[in-house]
């Protein structure tokens, strides 16, 4: 009685527990997050007819892409729903034929039933599906197996609004998401399923989600897109992700708004006496001045060495530069300072934008631009290649706020 008790136990562990603890709550073998800015929503259960074109509604009001789990046995009643999802620019992944638990399916149930979504969801799309996600995020070792086989990838969730419970009112919701959300954020959400009548609420709660996202977070709403790294990578990215964010915490930087390429802190200065062209000091040591950070994340996919990087950095410096102008303005914080300046490699093309360019005298320079490297080494998914000369050493980049205001406040 004692052997066959072990073997039982042995074997739930093999097939359910151990896959469970790795995939579904590790994330060792899914993708519990992305690795853009912003934030991404997803909508498991559907389509529905009584709640899906709804959500659809909100999403395209407010410029939001999605991405819908959909179970393939709805998708068969109401393919013209499917379609419509597509139609509006959103992506699809697989939730299974069923809406069943993986710890309750045979492995042969497993495969089947897997293989069978995938053909009737591919066959309404027209298109291959990449994305999977279990029901409830459960899996066993079966579908483990079939993934892997059929090269599909895992997606679990790290935000959550528990919005298939009735009593999870709107603000609940609300409240849940965006306590939980942050730089790759990967929301849960449900246009069907759940307790009975419980999508009206995650409807009633999608506008205000968004907003706040966008307004509170000043995070974009981003559809759902994962590079080809490996698992060191990814890992190598969240163990830098954590000292950044750190950093900025430490140094109160903040974030303009949920686009903007700079973020902003205040600090003393400690380099050379700044002058405007007039002749006039603008800032020297000790003084108070505007620091400006470029969003490091927001380097990923810019280019594949040092110098593409920066030709879109400044592409996107253009345009974010009269919104920065525009808070600059509307902040006491920043009433008396008259000069905004950053430290960094990418210093080419600068003075075209109404910058001035100034050698960075500390004798940690050699340091900072190895740091900086190491920056684009991380968001760059060309990896360690093309990074330019070594020896580069960084400048001081700035701009007066006089000439910020004078060239961006009402562009």
């Amino acid at each position: 009685m004692l052997y066959f008790v072990i073997f039982i136990f042995s074997t739930a562990a093999v097939y359910v527990i151990i896959p469970e603890i790795f995939v579904h709550f590790l994330g060792i073998g899914s993708w519990k997050r992305q690795y853009s800015p912003g934030v991404t929503l997803t909508f498991d259960d559907g389509p529905d007819p009584r709640y899906t074109s709804r959500v659809l509604k909100l999403l395209a009001e407010n410029k939001v892409p999605g991405c819908f789990f959909l179970v393939a046995e709805n998708a068969v009643k109401y393919p013209e729903l499917v379609k419509n999802i597509l139609e509006d620019g959103h992506k699809i992944g697989c939730h299974g034929y069923h809406h069943r638990h993986a710890w309750l399916m045979s492995p042969l149930t497993t495969w089947n039933l897997w293989n069978n979504a995938l053909i009737e969801l591919e066959r309404i799309t027209d298109q291959e599906l990449i994305y999977v996600r279990a029901p409830w995020g459960g899996v066993n070792l079966a579908f483990l197996v079939w993934c892997r086989v059929k090269n599909k990838k895992i997606i679990g969730w790290n935000a959550s609004g528990r919005d298939w419970l009735i009593k999870k009112t709107p603000v609940k919701i609300i409240d849940r998401i965006i306590g939980k959300s942050k730089e790759g954020t990967i929301v849960l959400l449900h246009d069907s399923g759940g307790e009975e009548g419980s999508p009206e609420n995650t409807l009633a709660s999608l506008e205000m989600l968004c907003r706040k996202i966008r307004k509170d977070l000043k995070l974009p709403l981003v559809p759902l897109e994962l590079p080809d790294w490996s698992f060191s990578k990814r890992l190598g990215f969240r163990i830098w992700e954590k000292w950044e964010t750190l950093y900025a915490n430490h140094k109160r930087i903040t974030r303009i708004d949920e686009n903007n390429i700079y973020r902003l802190s205040r600090d003393h200065y400690n380099g050379p006496d700044l002058f405007n062209s007039h002749g006039q000091l603008l800032a020297t040591k000790d003084d108070l001045v505007g620091i400006l950070h470029l969003d490091n994340i927001r380097f990923q996919g810019l280019g594949d060495s040092i110098q593409k990087i920066g030709l879109s950095v400044l592409r996107q410096a253009r345009l974010s530069l009269p919104v920065l102008a525009s808070y600059v303005h509307g902040n006491p914080d920043f009433k008396d300072i008259k000069v905004l300046l950053g430290v960094t490699l990418i210093n080419r093309g600068v003075k075209g934008l109404g910058f001035s360019v100034e050698e960075y005298p500390n004798d940690n320079a050699g340091f900072i631009g190895f740091m900086q490297q190491m920056v684009y080494r991380v968001y760059n998914p060309a990896g360690k290649h093309n990074l330019g000369k070594h020896n580069a050493k960084p400048k001081i980049v700035w701009i007066s706020k006089e000439e910020l205001f004078e060239r961006y406040l009402n562009s």
